[in-house]
């Protein structure tokens, strides 16, 4: 009988053991939740400031300007004290969080005694958009939720009128309605995870022209629904025929082709010097379309020279 009862006994032992050195480690804090939970009481034990926060770990794209602007956007709902075991709280503080434009998800978890942990899921802003006459709107992520505006370094898409439809009106938050923001969104992602890594010293991504999204204004092969521009090595621009958006119905040039063709572009014309325009969905005639041609070389385009080039340029 006394063996029996050995093991509960060496377990007993082992669990008030492991308790104690918590309780000294953590000091008198600990001892407060402890109390807190043992009196089955509706206390809240300890409370935690939750100004005083810091960072311990960040996604690498979050730069200076974005870091002030999502920590100003969270600093309202982390500038109070919530009870380690007050749950009714902490679920206010999630929920309050994830009202922030900036956030998609929030975890929190309790750090015994006296902490919490917020893993907090950000939107990454991967496209500026911008109104006909360069007036800034919103940051967009790639589900094309809208967000505020902060000075980046990245691509921009211009919305010109439509019809006579005024531009996109900013609501942080919302995904926005236009078609036009919802591609250019998609073809940024594409460009930066999917082209651009294939590409030796690939060029800048300035600028998404959506303005022929659909075949709007031009109908045909020679007149692509996206165009990009590129930043050329002394800071010019080039227009860059695309192609159609990334969840066309219709089939597409693939990603792969494009990029060996922008590869080959640049070997032939580094840092895309002396150029203006070119076409990356021709795997074969891609010299034909580069512009300015040889003198003499009629353009294979036609009307090429009648849409019009983002920027004004």
């Amino acid at each position: 009988m006394t063996s029996s009862k050995s093991p509960q006994w060496a377990l007993r032992v082992f669990v008030l053991g492991a308790f104690a050195v918590t309780v000294w480690l953590a000091g008198p804090r600990a001892v407060a939740v402890l109390a807190a939970r043992l009196d089955r009481q509706p206390q809240t034990g300890p409370m935690v400031e939750l100004d005083h926060v810091g960072f311990r770990a960040m996604p690498p794209w979050l730069d200076r300007a974005l870091l002030t602007e999502v920590s100003a956007a969270l600093s309202p709902w982390l500038s109070d004290s919530v009870g380690i075991l007050d749950e009714a709280t902490s679920r206010r503080l999630r929920d309050g969080l994830v009202t922030v434009p900036w956030v998609d998800e929030v975890t929190v978890e309790r750090v015994f005694p006296d902490r919490f942990r917020l893993h907090v899921g950000l939107r990454r802003p991967v496209l500026a958009v911008r109104s006909a006459d360069d007036v800034p709107l919103c940051l967009v992520d790639r589900d094309a939720v809208m967000l505020p505006w902060v000075e980046t370094g990245l691509p921009s898409l211009r919305l010109y009128r439509e019809g006579g439809r005024a531009a996109l009106t900013p609501a942080p938050g919302e995904p926005a309605v236009d078609a036009r923001v919802r591609c250019a969104a998609a073809l940024a992602c594409e460009w930066r995870d999917e082209l651009a890594p294939l590409v030796a010293g690939c060029p800048q991504l300035l600028e998404i022209d959506a303005s022929n999204l659909g075949e709007r204004w031009l109908v045909g092969p020679e007149y692509p629904e996206l165009r990009v521009v590129l930043r050329r090595a002394d800071g010019e621009r080039v227009v860059f025929a695309y192609g159609r958006p990334v969840d066309s119905p219709q089939p597409r040039v693939p990603v792969r082709t494009k990029a060996t063709v922008l590869d080959r572009v640049l070997q032939k014309h580094p840092g895309l010097q002396g150029l203006v325009a070119g076409d990356l969905r021709l795997a074969n005639r891609w010299a034909d379309y580069l512009q300015p041609r040889a003198q003499g070389v009629p353009s294979p385009y036609g009307p090429w020279s009648d849409l019009p080039v983002p920027g004004g340029r």
